[in-house]
């Protein structure tokens, strides 16, 4: 029967998300490692029959509201997805028609290849570059925290592809660096079309302090300067509802009143209404969650350094290591796998094959990560404590 299919279907990839193995630690997904607020379990607990018998509200008008107090724009700014994959689907529905063209830098969120692909839309892969765009030096500007080397955004590039739609996912992921407000700026400034600013992991951004920088790196706040952005936030990482599939999308008042007609009717149940709406409300909890992520990056961190290892300064609750060889990471990540610890390993990926993706667990999970990283290299003839290159 697959003859009925559409032809990219059949050809296509299907996206590949994380290892899912009963009783293992789960390192390799990127979801918060504590449980969400208490309040939302209260909230939940507290459905009555009537909601699960009706039709939710369509908008979610009280995520929307609450989401709204939160970053500080209008509810008509927000729209409420089924996380925020369904949002980036959305976002491919209403701007890109088959034949049209989206781009991104390269390596990032796979998803973004699937989607277009279903969409009958080429995507253009721009690899990250080494230096600063010479664009921004061009038009006077300075950016700050874009110092990573590998990792700057390749404006020019982007721009080259003649993209209706541009994705941008900051922090990165795989890599969890973080893309400075004034390079988005220039290249929404001279794109002819979108820049969708995917910010999943921004709450794990942190100032020049250590502490987290709250909105002060995300574009909501820029919201107005530029009408052809939108910007991404989901629940599944720093809100801890990753099995709620919940995430928020923001943008001029004209572009979210286009793309709700785009929408499901009713794509966001009941039982993750009141989840969210609940997880919005309690600030404390929220804040709790990014400073206990933030404390265990830094014991990760540290011990790390002790292997060699070497990783582009992360903003998100993972980093990408570099353990200097495929051989080296294949073997880390199968003897891990077979400890109980999964990882996120590309075997077939030659830009990643030599890269291991860490989440950050609670303290007695990365314990036992970094234990069984010790043991192996220390039997491996100590052949992986060379330091390796530079990521």
């Amino acid at each position: 029967m697959s003859r009925f299919l559409r032809p990219a279907v059949i050809s296509m990839k299907a996206y590949a998300p994380g290892e899912q193995i009963k009783d293992a630690i789960k390192l390799n997904t990127n979801e918060c490692a504590w449980g969400p607020s208490p309040e939302v379990l209260k909230a939940v607990a507290g459905v009555t029959p009537d909601q699960l018998r009706l039709y939710p509200s369509p908008m979610a008008d009280r995520v929307r509201a609450a989401a709204a107090d939160v970053f500080q724009v209008t509810a008509d700014q927000v729209l409420v997805g089924n996380g925020s994959d369904d949002c980036l689907t959305v976002i491919m529905r209403s701007f890109l028609e088959p034949g049209d063209k989206c781009a991104c830098p390269w390596p990032t969120y796979s998803l973004y290849d699937t989607l277009a692909t279903i969409q009958g839309v080429e995507i253009m892969h721009c690899d990250w570059l080494e230096e600063e765009d010479p664009l921004l030096a061009a038009k006077g500007i300075t950016s700050s925290g874009g110092g990573v080397s590998g990792h700057h955004l390749p404006i020019s590039a982007l721009l080259d592809t003649g993209a209706k739609v541009i994705f941008i996912a900051t922090p990165n992921n795989p890599s969890a660096t973080l893309v400075p407000l004034e390079q988005l700026d220039l290249l929404a400034s001279q794109l002819e079309g979108v820049l969708v600013v995917d910010e999943a992991y921004i709450d794990y951004a942190c100032d020049a302090a250590g502490q987290p920088a709250g909105l002060a790196m995300s574009w909501i706040p820029r919201l107005a300067s530029r009408d052809n952005v939108i910007v991404l936030r989901t629940f599944s990482k720093s809100y801890s509802m990753a099995g709620g599939r919940l995430g928020l999308m923001f943008a001029s008042e004209e572009l979210i009143e286009h793309m709700n007609k785009v929408k499901d009717s009713y794509n966001v149940n009941a039982l993750t209404q009141v989840a969210g709406e609940a997880a919005l409300r309690d600030r404390k909890h929220f804040d709790w969650l990014v400073r206990e992520t933030i404390r265990e990056r830094d014991w990760v961190e540290a011990q790390l350094v002790q292997f060699g290892w070497t990783w582009p300064k992360t903003s998100a609750n993972f980093l990408l290591a570099e353990v200097g060889s495929k051989e080296l990471a294949a073997r880390l990540y199968a003897r891990l796998k077979a400890e109980g610890v999964l990882v996120r390993y590309w075997g077939s990926r030659p830009d990643l094959w030599t890269k291991l993706r860490i989440t950050i667990g609670q303290r007695s999970s990365n314990e036992k990560f970094v234990g069984i990283v010790q043991k192996a290299l220390a039997e491996d003839d100590g052949a992986a404590v060379k330091r390796p290159r530079n990521v």
